[in-house]
């Protein structure tokens, strides 16, 4: 019975979760382009290692950058992790600054053992966000009067793209596990650019972008543990996922309207362009004496086969991260001895164009430590926080440049919830 409870409450935060997501956090221009600001498959161990996550595994927390880590959950545990994230985001433009406050709800996942070198796990990601909202003024000449008139330019974007998956970690044999991620991917996104004139008899022009995304997506991942000397190891991790047309339903709308009243409407229906890309990713981490790990991580995906809009082309992309954690091994130590560090790096290219140039290449730091949760029940659980420092770069001089302070919290409950209870 008290098992049942469990897993109703677990249902009824995942219901609670898929109904607020639209709550995304994001405010920013470059949300604009392509499918909008891209959510990497980070919880909260990959987002304190700068998205380290290839070839990592640990039975004390959830690892969904390479689902083959699934594998290793531990007997009898239920693993599950949410999180969320506050930021403040610094935008500049020439000598121009302000600030934006948000936050979000970022994701919630679990993990359980079927059974013995077999793990599964489900949950619900962010793939990508959108939201932002700016204008700017305009002075132009009147061919017909030669008189100047101001017009403001208005941009609007919401939305977002999400995946609840179901993804399966397997131990064919020992040192090498493998797994899949099976998501479905839906959402929407919509984008408003409108031109209005401070003379009314001039027509304003109104164009509404909008996409409904309802497709899948699958990963697949592999994890090689080669034991060195002195009980150290070397684990490789390889993912790969599969690159497929959305399929997704886009239109634009191009509207006149002159004294509030419409003059003209026309649509345009896109069949193809949004495309998922092809993701290929390898990494390594090295354990050095069962407390120490270093390891590094390389993305790309072909993203340059999309076509967003019939306007924005999307770009090949490259990601590289480096992380380390220091971690005690002994769960029967001190507190402040269980504490586990970890910091990491990383540098990501664009992956659309922006007025023709490619856009943002984004460069992050970040840092964070794992406090255990004590209490007469349970001993395993922990609750991570970490910093992040993101920059936003353009490469158009006087573009808009984005800095991030990002503060992430996440809250992993291990639970041994499948154990026999014995009477005497």
């Amino acid at each position: 019975m008290a098992l049942n409870k469990k897993l109703l409450t677990i249902l009824a935060l995942f219901m609670l979760f898929t109904g607020i997501s639209a709550d995304n956090g994001i405010n920013s221009p470059y949300s604009r382009f392509g499918m909008g600001i891209l959510s990497d498959q980070n919880l909260a161990i990959n987002r304190q290692m700068g998205g380290l996550g290839y070839a990592m595994y640990d039975n004390r927390y959830i690892n969904l950058l390479n689902p083959a880590a699934i594998a290793h959950v531990d007997t009898l545990t239920m693993l599950f992790e949410a999180g969320f994230s506050l930021q403040n985001v610094n935008f500049k433009e020439n000598s121009k600054k302000i600030n934006a406050h948000n936050g979000s709800f970022d994701y919630i996942a679990m993990e359980y053992r079927i059974r013995k070198g077999l793990g599964m796990s489900i949950g619900f990601l962010p793939y990508s966000n959108v939201g932002y909202s700016f204008s700017n003024r305009e002075v132009n000449i009147n061919s017909s009067t030669n008189n100047n008139v101001s017009s403001t330019n208005s941009y609007n974007g919401t939305g977002g793209i999400y995946q609840p998956y179901v993804a399966l970690g397997w131990v064919p044999f020992k040192n090498f596990s493998i797994g899949v991620m099976g998501s479905y991917i839906y959402g929407d996104i919509s984008h408003n650019v409108a031109t209005t004139f401070d003379d009314a008899n001039i027509r304003s022009r109104i164009r509404n972008y909008t996409i409904d995304v309802s497709s899948y997506k699958l990963d697949f991942g592999v994890q090689y543990d080669i034991p060195m000397k002195k009980g150290n190891m070397l684990t490789l991790g390889a993912i790969y996922s599969m690159g497929h047309d959305l399929n997704a339903e886009a239109r634009i709308i191009d509207m006149t309207s002159q004294n509030s009243v419409l003059q003209s409407s026309d649509t345009t229906n896109i069949n193809d362009g949004f495309k998922l890309p092809h993701t290929f990713g390898f990494g390594a981490v090295y354990k050095y004496k069962n407390n120490w790990k270093f390891g590094a991580d390389y993305t790309y995906q072909s993203w340059g086969s999309s076509d967003f809009f019939g306007e924005n082309k999307g770009v090949n992309r490259s990601k590289v991260s480096l992380g380390m954690e220091y971690a005690p091994d002994n769960m029967f130590a001190k507190f402040f001895k269980r504490i586990s560090y970890r910091a990491g790096l990383y540098y990501a290219q664009p992956y659309t164009q922006v007025n023709g140039d490619k856009g943002c290449e984004e460069y992050g730091v970040s840092a964070g430590f794992s406090i255990p949760i004590i209490n007469k029940y349970n001993n395993r659980s922990h609750l991570h926080i970490s910093g992040q420092c993101i920059r936003m770069e353009p490469k158009n001089s006087g573009a808009i440049a984005e800095t991030y302070l990002r503060i992430n919290v996440g809250i992993t409950f291990n639970e041994s919830w499948f154990t026999k209870m014995k009477v005497e």
